[in-house]
């Protein structure tokens, strides 16, 4: 019996962990977004296994007309910032950005974490960063 439990309790563990560890992620880019005045919820992010060991970080933003780039650029800060935090690393970083031009329109990017570490310890500036982001 007392095995049993003790099993239970360790595979719970083993499910929740990884969850916390996502929760902390989500946190520290809320608050490191709300720092720069760009609006993010817990529903708006999620991290995604990729099939091959890694997992790849996707966040969704909304900008005003003519803020986009900057509303881009501080998706990919707080992702960096929450990576030195927590040590979860995704192999890529995926910022979606609604711009209400017209009917609308979503800016799709792409960077790996490699670039964003770059871009935090600045090796690169922002207008070198954004010339290796990869536009979907």
């Amino acid at each position: 019996m007392k095995f049993q439990i003790t099993s239970v309790f360790f595979f719970v563990g083993l499910l929740v962990s990884p969850s916390l560890a996502n929760s902390e992620y989500f946190r520290i880019v809320q608050e490191t977004a709300k720092i720069y005045r760009v609006e993010v919820t817990i529903d708006n992010m999620k991290l995604i296994s990729d099939g091959q060991g890694g997992r790849t970080f996707h966040i969704d933003l909304k900008s005003n007309r003519n803020n986009f780039e900057m509303v881009m650029l501080v998706g990919y800060i707080a992702s960096g910032e929450a990576m030195k935090h927590t040590g979860i690393e995704p192999s890529s970083i995926h910022v979606s950005i609604d711009v209400p031009l017209g009917e609308g329109y979503r800016l799709m990017t792409m960077a790996t974490s490699a670039n964003v570490k770059r871009l935090l310890s600045e090796e690169v500036n922002m207008a070198q960063f954004s010339r290796l982001v990869k536009y979907l």
